[in-house]
């Protein structure tokens, strides 16, 4: 018999593993911004038709008739600081109201400045002011007015139908007759019921003597002798009267 050997076989032997190769990075390049490009649309169009630009009437700072009201308040000793406070009533005159509600008003044809206020009583003074003097007098005299300024005898009083619209009439009641009562012959007055009037002191509720003025005047020597030889005698009438105790045996 032959024997039958088989070949050993060796396995190859692996290749050795490539080296890994890492690739740089290249740093991105920054990005441009885009110019953004808007949409050109046409005109929108409108029914109204835009109006040529009105030239506009030039103003002058102050007029004549502010400048010299100003001028004339300050000879009088009143101070406006703004000029353009005055209001121009383009007329030549102008008119300023000044802080406690009174105003001035200044007329350029006559040179003339005018004080207005109101008195207490409710009237309008007006005063025509030149001098300092005058104006602190003008408005002494406003401020002391106590006269009634309306004439009220003239005005007719109202009438009892006025005052009963008006809700002011205050008439006593009178009974009426009814249609089929009996008709009314005599009045009854009923009286009216009348509370007792409540002490309006602590001394009103107290019981007060019935003493007069002569019990409180001055005694002599002898009266008051007199006085307690009295009392003493009816002492001695009451413990005789009383009864005794009966004597101990």
């Amino acid at each position: 018999m032959t024997r039958t050997t088989a070949k050993k076989t060796t396995a190859p032997t692996p290749a050795p593993a490539a080296k890994k190769t890492t690739a740089k990075r290249t740093p991105a390049k920054p990005r441009t911004p885009r110019a953004r490009t808007r949409k050109t649309t046409g005109p929108a169009l409108s029914l109204v038709k835009p109006r040529p630009d009105l030239p506009a009437r030039s103003r002058d700072f102050m007029t004549d008739a502010q400048g010299y009201a100003t001028l004339a308040a300050l000879m009088v000793g009143i101070t406006t600081v703004h000029i353009r406070d005055w209001r121009d009533h383009r007329n030549n005159t102008c008119t300023r109201r000044l802080r406690d509600g009174s105003t001035l008003h200044y007329n350029l044809d006559t040179r003339t400045l005018t004080w207005q206020a109101v008195c207490r009583m409710g009237a309008v003074h007006q005063y025509q002011l030149a001098t300092r003097s005058g104006a602190c007098a003008a408005r002494l005299h406003a401020d002391a007015c106590t006269t009634l300024h309306a004439d009220l005898s003239a005005i007719p009083a109202l009438t009892a139908d006025e005052l009963a619209d008006l809700g002011l009439l205050h008439t006593p009641t009178w009974a009426q007759n009814v249609p089929g009562d009996t008709p009314i012959t005599e009045t009854i007055p009923v009286p009216l019921a009348i509370a007792a009037p409540e002490p309006r002191v602590l001394a009103d509720t107290l019981a007060h003597s019935d003493t007069g003025t002569a019990e409180t005047q001055p005694m002599s020597k002898d009266a008051i002798a007199a006085g307690l030889a009295a009392r003493a005698q009816q002492h001695a009438a009451d413990t005789d009267q009383a009864p005794k105790e009966h004597p101990q045996p």
